[in-house]
């Protein structure tokens, strides 16, 4: 299953997504060997920016990266318009990898950002405050102060899928009279859910276990997969910000320019020739 879908509460002002990922999540974590942990977390961040993808509607990308000084340097998922997802994670293997991972711990003095780049229009970043150990926590406190919507995320990875669910109060004279209770109520149902009842259930019959007294309205579901945005294209333009200079030392020496996309590990190899325009009238390097 690779796949996220839209539910509803009849008759209240609560929304829900589920996403549950297998090999869009494999194809991630089988391009790097990964420590248990980290492969994890990963998924969680993958996990996450699925479910924001679909909640934010821009035409273009959107991903959320943790940086920090400690164990974790780096983990980045993303998401394009096309529900195609990628993601990475850096960490220092000089020291001891931990049982688990503690985001607050963990990043030390590190940082969350969700970054919004749209095809046409300006980037857009904003910060995520690290309030607890879990990026479940993190997110929720994002939708909060982004949308002023009180929102509960549950994400779960076990090395072999991940998945999320999402829970979402929207403003009050969306709902119908006479059920006050029904967002704690269904936080409360959601909060009983087990990781590998996340990791494996198909939405429809996930959703019956958590909430077979309710009326659940279901939307179509979207399919997701594995899918880089690296092009030959691409790594040539981002050969622009090389100096000539140094381009031509690197020439010399190996004959050609070698770079591997840290992504999904797809190898470029610049010649010469694949570079005049940026070499100029000084091509010839021999």
């Amino acid at each position: 299953m690779n796949e996220i879908q839209r539910f509803s509460f009849d008759n209240t002002n609560v929304r829900g997504e589920r996403v549950i990922l297998t090999d869009a999540y494999q194809d991630i974590i089988k391009r790097k060997s990964y420590p248990l942990v980290v492969e994890k977390l990963l998924g969680e961040f993958v996990a996450a920016i699925a479910l924001l993808r679909d909640l934010v509607k821009i035409d273009g990308i959107l991903s959320i990266q943790a940086k920090g000084n400690g164990f974790l340097e780096t983990v980045m998922a993303e998401c394009d318009e096309q529900q195609n997802l990628r993601g990475i994670a850096q960490w220092n293997q000089e020291l001891p990898i931990p049982d688990e991972i503690n985001l607050k711990e963990t990043l030390r003095d590190g940082y969350l950002v969700i970054t919004i780049t749209p095809k046409n229009g300006t980037r857009y970043q904003g910060i995520v405050e690290l309030v607890g150990p879990t990026l479940s926590e993190c997110i929720a406190q994002y939708f909060y102060q982004s949308e002023q919507l009180p929102s509960q995320v549950w994400l779960g990875c076990d090395g072999t899928a991940c998945g999320g669910l999402f829970l979402q109060r929207l403003p009050k004279e969306q709902a119908q009279e006479g059920d006050e209770d029904a967002w704690d109520r269904f936080t409360h149902l959601a909060s009983t859910v087990k990781q590998e009842e996340l990791l494996t259930l198909p939405t429809e019959e996930l959703l019956h276990r958590l909430y077979h007294e309710e009326t659940v309205l279901l939307y179509p579901a979207k399919k997701m997969q594995f899918g880089c945005s690296c092009s030959r294209q691409r790594t040539l333009e981002a050969m622009s910000s090389i100096s000539p200079d140094e381009l031509r030392e690197i020439l010399i020496e190996q004959g050609m320019i070698s770079t591997t996309c840290q992504f999904c590990a797809e190898t470029y190899e610049f010649t010469e020739s694949d570079l005049a325009g940026i070499l100029g009238d000084q091509a010839q390097t021999h």
